[in-house]
C-alpha cells in the first residue's frame, strides 16, 4: 500500500507522465513490480497511459479526487478568513499526505505579530496539533505504521508510544494543542474536519504567540475553531 499511495503521488506531481524505468527508480523496486502497480492503479482509473511515450499521467478518478480537494479550499476559504477576523490570529486548513500534515490554505491574523502563510508546507504528522488531529481516526496499529521505526521521541521513549497516548487524550478532548513544538514561542490549537461521512479528512488550526493567548483563553478559540469545523463540514462536496 505504502508503494501504491507514493506512487500516486508520483504521478499526480509529474505533468509530463511517469515511466516504469523512473517509478522502478523512485520507488526502489523491479521494473517488474513498478509495471505491475502502474497497471493496478490504471485499472482503477487513477492513471491512464499515454499510447505515444508510454508514460503514466493522472487518470479521471485522481483528478476527481484533486478537484475535490480544491473545492474544499475554495468553500473553506471564507469560512477560514471569518474565523481569523473572530480570533484575531492566523488559522490553516491541513491535509494528511502519507506521514506528514501539508497547510492548504492560510488566513493571516492581522496583528503585526503574527504566523505568516504556510501554505504547502509540510510538517511531520507527529509533530504538532493539527497533525494530531488529522489521526483522529486512526487505530494505534496504523499511527505505529505512519511513523519511522526507531523514531524516538523526548527521554528516548518510543514517539509511537507518546503519539499514541497523546491522541487518546486528544480524541476525549476533542482538539489537539501544543506549545512551542514546531516553531518556539508558537502555540497551535486544532480541530479535526469531518466529511459528510463522519470522517477527518482536514484538519483546522489557529496558530499564535504563546504569550498572547492565556491557557483560561483556550476554550474559547478551541469552541471557534469547532464551529468553524462544522460550517465547513457542511459546505464539503456530496
Amino acid at each position: 500500500m505504502d508503494k501504491a499511495l507514493r506512487l500516486l503521488l508520483l504521478v499526480s506531481a509529474r505533468p509530463t507522465g511517469v515511466r516504469v524505468n523512473e517509478a522502478s527508480a523512485e520507488l526502489g523496486v523491479a521494473p517488474s513490480t513498478a509495471h505491475r502497480l502502474l497497471q493496478m492503479i490504471t485499472h482503477h482509473g487513477l492513471a491512464v497511459q499515454d499510447p505515444d511515450t508510454k508514460a503514466y499521467l493522472p487518470g479521471p478518478a485522481l483528478l476527481k479526487i484533486g478537484n475535490s480537494r480544491e473545492q474544499c479550499v475554495e468553500r473553506a476559504r471564507p469560512v477560514l478568513r471569518d474565523l481569523a477576523d473572530e480570533t484575531q490570529e492566523t488559522v490553516h486548513l491541513s491535509v494528511l499526505e502519507q506521514s506528514f500534515s501539508v497547510t492548504l490554505f492560510t488566513a493571516e491574523g492581522p496583528h503585526m505579530l503574527r504566523v505568516g502563510d504556510r501554505s504547502g508546507h509540510a510538517i511531520p504528522v507527529w509533530m504538532g496539533a493539527m497533525g494530531r488531529c488529522l489521526l483522529f481516526d486512526h487505530d494505534d496499529a496504523a499511527v505505529r505504521e505512519l511513523l519511522p521505526s526507531g523514531l524516538r521521541g523526548p527521554g528516548g521513549a518510543p514517539m509511537a508510544d507518546a503519539l499514541i497516548e497523546q491522541l487518546h487524550s486528544d480524541r476525549e478532548h476533542g482538539f489537539a494543542h501544543h506549545d512551542g513544538v514546531v516553531e518556539p514561542g508558537v502555540s497551535v490549537a486544532a480541530v479535526p474536519v469531518r466529511g459528510t461521512l463522519g470522517t477527518v479528512e482536514y484538519a483546522i488550526g489557529m496558530t499564535y504567540p504563546t504569550s498572547r493567548v492565556p491557557a483560561e483563553l483556550l476554550p474559547s478559540a478551541v469552541t471557534k475553531l469547532q464551529a468553524a469545523s462544522a460550517a465547513i463540514t457542511a459546505l464539503l462536496p456530496r
